[in-house]
C-alpha cells in the first residue's frame, strides 16, 4: 500500500513536469508570436494627406497668381514636358518634340492619355489653351508671348510658329493643358466649372475652407500612384500666419515657404525642413567699358576679396545660399567647383601686383591711376543696400577704396537699360532654361565681349543631345568664370515643411515640390 502511494505520487509529480513544460512551450510561442508581429506588421498609414494654403484667389490654373495653388495644381493638371529635378526636359503629355526651323516646332501629342472624365486628350486641346493664354494676362504669359500661330496638323500633332527665334523655346512648353471639349463653347474665364486635368488626382469639391482633391482613375500609369493616398485636403487660410499656426498644432502635414523666418511662428521641433535653392539670384554686374572694370585683374580681385559667407550670415541668417554662377540653382549643365575663386584675400592681392598694380600710402596704383571703384545699388532695396556696405568694407580691407551710391528707382534702371554703371549691385529671377543670353549674348548688361563665349551661346540653343550640351556649358563656364565679367553673390532658399508624422522621399524643386510624391505617407 505504501509502494502504490509512492507510486501515485511519482506519476502525479511527473504529470506535474509535462504540463508545466508544455505551458512554458506555449508562452515562449506566444511571445515568439507577439514579437514577430511586432516586428513584421506593417504601419498603418493614413488615406489622406493635409496641406494648407493662405489668399487662395483661384482654382483655375491659367487664372491664380498664388504659387501655392500653382505647386498643388501640377498633381491635377499636366503640361506638354516637364522638369525633372536636375532641370532637364522630360516628355509628359508629348511624346516627341523636335525643332525644324529657327521659328518653328512640332510637337506630337500622346492621344492614349485620358482627361478625368475619360476623354481623350486631342492637339486641339494644345491649340486652344495656347489661345486662352495669350488673350490675358496670366502667370504664362511669357511663355507664350513669341508663339504667333498654333497650328493643328491632326489629333497628334501641332506645330508652333514662333514671331522670332526664341532660345530654349521648348523650355516654355510647360503650362497646363486644358481640354477644349470640356467647356462646349463655354466662356473659359467665367465657367464655374471646376477644370479637369490628366494628372494623379481630380477635383472633387471646393468649399469656403476647404479644396478636395481625389484620386484620377483614368491616370494613364496607375504604377506612379501613390497607393495609401487617396484624398489630399487643402484647407485654405486667409493669412499665412493661420497656415503656420495649424501647421504647428498638427492639423496641416506640409507646407512650402520661402520666408526665412518660419521658425518664429512654428519653432524648431516635431517637423523636419528641405531645404532647396530658389531662383531669386543677385550679382555684381561689371561694365567692362569702364576704363577700371576693363582690366580682369581688377575684376577677379574683387571677386577673390569679397566673402559671401559672411554676407549671407550677417544679412540673411544663413537662410540665403551663397551662389558661383547664374545657372547654380540645380541646372544640369551647371557642374559645381569649376574655377572657382572662393574667398581669398591674399590671392586677391597677388592677382594685382602680377598685374602691376603697387600697394603705397593705403591705396593701390597703376599708371597714375588709383584703383577706386563706385558700387550703385537701388535705394528702395535695404537688403541690397546692406551687402553693399559688407562688400565696401570688405574691399577696403585689402586696400581697393570704394564708394556706395544708392540711386533711385529711376536712376537704377537708366543704369540697366543704357549699361554706363561702373559696377551695379542687381539680381535677376533666373529662368529654368539654361538659357545665358542676358549675362553673355548681344547686348548683355556688362557690356562683356568674347567671341568664344558668343559662338558657344549661339550653338546650344540648337542642341538636343544633353551629353553635348553639357560639355558646350563646361567650357562655356569655364572661360566666363575666369573673365569674371560678374560677382554671383547668392540666392534664396525655398523650404518644404514636413510634420513627423509624415514620410518618404522628398525631393522638391522651384518646378515642383512634389517630386516622387508616390512615397509620401501620412502615419
Amino acid at each position: 500500500m505504501k509502494f502504490k502511494n509512492v507510486k501515485y505520487v511519482f506519476l502525479i509529480f511527473v504529470i506535474l513536469i509535462v504540463v508545466i513544460a508544455v505551458m512554458n512551450m506555449k508562452s515562449k510561442d506566444n511571445n515568439k508570436q507577439y514579437n514577430e508581429v511586432q516586428v513584421t506588421s506593417d504601419v498603418v498609414y493614413q488615406d489622406n494627406i493635409r496641406l494648407g494654403i493662405s489668399n487662395f484667389d483661384s482654382i483655375n490654373p491659367l487664372i491664380t497668381k498664388n504659387k501655392q495653388i500653382m505647386d498643388i495644381e501640377q498633381l491635377v493638371y499636366e503640361p506638354l514636358l516637364s522638369l525633372d529635378e536636375n532641370y532637364k526636359l522630360n516628355l509628359c503629355l508629348a511624346t516627341e518634340y523636335a525643332k525644324t526651323s529657327a521659328t518653328t516646332y512640332i510637337v506630337k501629342i500622346n492621344n492614349s492619355i485620358k482627361w478625368a472624365d475619360g476623354s481623350s486628350l486631342l492637339a486641339n486641346d494644345v491649340k486652344y489653351t495656347v489661345e486662352l493664354l495669350k488673350s490675358t494676362d496670366n502667370i504664362y504669359t511669357e511663355n507664350v508671348k513669341n508663339i504667333a500661330s498654333v497650328d493643328v496638323i491632326d489629333d497628334s500633332t501641332v506645330k508652333f510658329n514662333l514671331s522670332e527665334e526664341t532660345y530654349f523655346f521648348e523650355y516654355n512648353l510647360i503650362f497646363p493643358i486644358m481640354c477644349q471639349d470640356y467647356y462646349g463653347g463655354e466662356n473659359f474665364f467665367e465657367s464655374e466649372k471646376y477644370p479637369i486635368g490628366t494628372g494623379l488626382y481630380k477635383i472633387s469639391s471646393i468649399s469656403d475652407n476647404t479644396i478636395v482633391l481625389d484620386k484620377n482613375e483614368n491616370y494613364r500609369n496607375q504604377d506612379e500612384v501613390n497607393k495609401n493616398i487617396q484624398t489630399i485636403y487643402v484647407n485654405i487660410f486667409s493669412e499665412i500666419g493661420e497656415v503656420y499656426n495649424s501647421f504647428k498644432i498638427g492639423n496641416i502635414d506640409i507646407m512650402s515657404t520661402s520666408s526665412m523666418l518660419y521658425e518664429n511662428y512654428i519653432g524648431t521641433m516635431g517637423y523636419y525642413v528641405k531645404e532647396y535653392k530658389g531662383r531669386a539670384y543677385d550679382f555684381l554686374s561689371y561694365n567692362c567699358n569702364d576704363y577700371l572694370m576693363k582690366e580682369k585683374s581688377v575684376r577677379q580681385a574683387i571677386g577673390y576679396a569679397i566673402d559671401k559667407e559672411n554676407i549671407v550670415s550677417t544679412v540673411f541668417n544663413n537662410k540665403y545660399n551663397t551662389s558661383e554662377y547664374p545657372l547654380d540653382y540645380g541646372s544640369f549643365v551647371y557642374t559645381a567647383n569649376l574655377s572657382n575663386s572662393g574667398y581669398n584675400p591674399e590671392k586677391a592681392k597677388e592677382v594685382l601686383m602680377n598685374d602691376g598694380w603697387k600697394y603705397t600710402n593705403n591705396r593701390w596704383r597703376k599708371n597714375g591711376r588709383i584703383l577706386a571703384v563706385t558700387i550703385s545699388v537701388n535705394s528702395s532695396n535695404t537688403q541690397r543696400c546692406e551687402v553693399a556696405k559688407i562688400i565696401k568694407e570688405q574691399l577696403q580691407n585689402i586696400g581697393i577704396q570704394v564708394t556706395v551710391s544708392q540711386v533711385s528707382d529711376s536712376q537704377y534702371n537708366y543704369f540697366l537699360t543704357n549699361k554706363n554703371y561702373q559696377i551695379l549691385l542687381t539680381g535677376v529671377y533666373n529662368s529654368y532654361s539654361p538659357e545665358l543670353t542676358y549675362f553673355y549674348g548681344e547686348k548683355n548688361i556688362a557690356n562683356y565681349n568674347n567671341d568664344e563665349v558668343k559662338a558657344i551661346i549661339n550653338d546650344v540653343k540648337n542642341i538636343t543631345d544633353q551629353k553635348l550640351l553639357e560639355e558646350k556649358y563646361k567650357t562655356l563656364i569655364e572661360v566666363t568664370k575666369d573673365d569674371c565679367a560678374y560677382i554671383s553673390l547668392y540666392r534664396n532658399k525655398n523650404f518644404l515643411l514636413v510634420n513627423q508624422n509624415v514620410v518618404g522621399n522628398f525631393n522638391p524643386t522651384n518646378f515642383g515640390i512634389f517630386e516622387n510624391f508616390g512615397s509620401w505617407n501620412r502615419e
